[in-house]
């Protein structure tokens, strides 16, 4: 049974008294037994040299370290061996290895329209309610004013 291969990302920190041609050597290095092991890299492979940044505490007594990373396929049990291979190497203080997930989108929902309105009243269907809508008598400002002073007064 042949097992499918997943999407990686792998993730080092390689000395920073490495040269450049050092670094490439340690890419390539890598790259090179992806592909032994039946890996391929990924299509979107950034192929920059890395950078050297500062580290928040020191690994191997050093305080920076040159930073890499770029995706690969590889079968999940062969994950293991890559792992072993790469605490092997010298020069790699520190790495990580983490699956990569397809990012599933989610369907856009509709956006309702909503109408203001004034007031609120219950949707009643007059044929099948038995409750009658009643009507609703406006009274002017005037009126209930009068009526508010007439209950005040007493």
């Amino acid at each position: 049974m042949t097992e499918k291969n997943k999407t990686y990302q792998l993730t080092y920190l390689l000395s920073p008294i490495l040269e450049q041609k050092g670094i490439e050597e340690i890419s390539q290095k890598i790259k090179k037994w992806i592909i032994e092991k039946g890996g391929s890299l990924s299509e979107k492979e950034n192929l920059s040299p890395g950078f050297k940044k500062n580290l928040a505490y020191p690994i191997k007594k050093y305080h920076q370290a040159f930073y890499l990373n770029f995706n690969f396929l590889l079968a999940s049990k062969m994950v293991k061996q890559f792992n072993n291979q790469l605490n092997l190497e010298k020069d790699i203080l520190r790495h990580f290895i983490i699956t990569k997930q397809k990012i599933k989108s989610k369907p856009i929902q509709k956006t309702m329209n909503y109408k203001i309105v004034d007031r609120i009243e219950p949707l009643v269907d007059e044929k099948s309610s038995p409750v009658k809508k009643q009507k609703v008598e406006k009274v002017e400002i005037e009126e209930l004013d009068k009526k508010l002073e007439e209950i005040l007064n007493q």
